[in-house]
């Protein structure tokens, strides 16, 4: 946690280091990190999150103005996230800060609540509204307890228990109590005067992730490719006029300390007139830079652009894995001969693969195509995990409506003698639409680690350790079909 908070805090500074000598300080700075990083896909629900730990992470950059007496100093510093880490909080005074010192800090996240309010307000005088037939009214007096309800007791003495109320009004702010967390400091100054401070803290409730949206066009295989970043603030706070800093990567964190209690968030809303840059990388991760200050207010998502649209070429690919049982890591080979059997074959995937000449940060992939009536359609969406530049992506569009396949087990021997196990497979593709199609055959091997294929009707690829693809062409309203026998082949006995 140490090295990951030192790291990103040195990466605020660089944000800072970037913008123009001309343009005034802001107040906040804010590096968020992907969601995919930190289980932070909660917060893109359109509902409040469910109770305990918010997810997400990002580092908050505040600097705060202060002014201060000679000698001891009592701030109370407002406003900053409900899920900040006190452990990991930085604070310090700059600028003209020679003889300020914070002696001590304190973190307060008991923000307000009904539960609160009415515990901090036994023994004191409240008025509780009701709304319930004959029971309709407002009461007054001292409230005496909360359990089962609202217990209060009148000017006359008298005692009333008020289970069904709709209003409940206290006299006043308790002391302690603020509309969002804050930090209580002890500060000691040696003169009076105004004094600035920089806060540096991280927090949960903050992430991001990428959205990209894909336009396949009609013919050739070409995809154009847009990225977007969709960003979730349910820390408990706003930030006004902020610079933002997205991080993509996968740093590791120690085990989360217990969260306080979530906060109620606003309703989301979205914004897509912002544009975020690649701005290069901090340490393994890359880094996009928001071009303008933003509000980023509590309960909101914001959508910037990760970069235009892009024309790639592509590849689509129908896929039919009779099993998707992996290789056996046990002491000894699979002998039941029904083994991977039995089941209803499964659909044959429709895929697409390209590779982009762009870093491409975790997130999800939706696909459009112009149809036959020259109406864009939604073909299919998938996640995609952090890609570098240049690798291939391959992502689900969907199963094919008009192709099915079959495989049936047609031979299976064992000869315990020489160590060996032979099994035979007929596999058949059926098109049952009025155009050709190229589709794979993909096989796992699964039933030892030590393999050969031994006959094919079809050249194979092998595609791993225990997966070997073949590639059949499927007239229209036809058939294609391929066999192969594997032998397995061990060292040890076994029963």
């Amino acid at each position: 946690m140490r090295n990951l908070v030192h790291a990103a805090l040195l990466s605020i500074v660089g944000v800072v280091s970037t913008f123009a000598a001309d343009q005034p300080l802001p107040r906040y700075s804010l590096s968020i990190y992907s969601a995919a990083a930190n289980n932070g896909d909660s917060l893109f629900a359109p509902s409040e999150p469910e109770p305990g730990t918010p997810g997400g992470y990002a580092i908050v950059r505040d600097r705060r103005q202060f002014d201060l007496k000679a000698g001891s100093n009592t701030i109370q510093v407002n406003d900053v996230a409900r899920y900040l880490d006190p452990g990991a909080l930085s604070a310090r005074p700059i600028g003209e800060g020679d003889g300020v010192d914070i002696i001590s800090q304190r973190f307060a996240d008991e923000t307000l609540s009904l539960d609160a309010l009415v515990q901090a307000h036994i023994g004191h005088a409240v008025e509780v509204g009701v709304s319930n037939g004959a029971s309709a009214g407002v009461f007054n007096g001292t409230l005496l307890s909360n359990s089962g309800g609202l217990t209060i007791q009148s000017a006359d003495g008298r005692i009333t228990t008020l289970t069904d109320f709709n209003r409940v009004t206290f006299p006043d702010l308790p002391k302690g109590l603020a509309a969002t967390a804050s930090l209580r400091w002890e500060i000691a100054a040696k003169k009076a005067g105004a004094a600035t401070f920089e806060i540096v803290y991280p927090t949960q409730g903050m992430a991001w992730r990428a959205e990209y949206s894909g336009w396949l066009s009609s013919g050739n295989c070409a995809l154009a490719l847009s990225g977007w970043a969709q960003i979730a603030n349910r820390s408990g706070t706003d930030f006004h006029d902020a610079r933002v800093k997205l991080i993509a990567g996968e740093p590791h964190r120690a085990a989360a300390t217990p969260a306080p209690r979530v906060m109620r968030a606003g309703a989301p809303m979205v914004s897509s007139a912002l544009q975020a840059g690649d701005s290069g990388s901090a340490g393994d991760y890359h880094e996009y830079t928001l071009g303008n200050p933003v509000d980023l207010a509590s309960g909101t998502l914001l959508r910037a652009a990760l970069f235009p649209a892009q024309t790639i070429a592509c590849q689509r690919q129908y896929v039919f894995e009779g099993s998707r049982l992996r290789a056996n890591p046990g002491m000894a080979p699979i002998s039941d001969r029904g083994y991977g059997g039995g089941e209803s074959p499964p659909p044959i995937q429709s895929t697409l693969s390209f590779k982009s000449e762009r870093a491409m940060p975790a997130g999800r992939l939706r696909i459009l195509e112009t149809a036959s009536d020259g109406t864009p359609e939604f073909t299919g969406e998938d996640d995609i995990g952090h890609t570098p530049r240049g690798e291939l992506v391959t992502m689900q569009l969907g199963n094919a409506f008009d192709l099915r396949g079959e495989r049936k087990q047609t031979d299976f021997q064992i000869d315990k003698e020489h160590r060996t196990l032979t099994e035979s497979f007929a596999i058949r593709l059926t098109n049952g639409s009025a155009t050709a199609q190229t589709a794979t055959v993909r096989e796992h091997l699964y039933r030892w680690n030590q393999w050969n294929i031994t006959q094919s009707s079809v050249k194979y690829t092998k595609r791993d350790a225990d997966t070997v693809d073949f590639v059949l062409e499927v007239p229209a309203s036809g058939n294609a079909s391929v066999t192969y026998t594997v032998q397995y082949q061990w060292s040890e006995s076994f029963k």
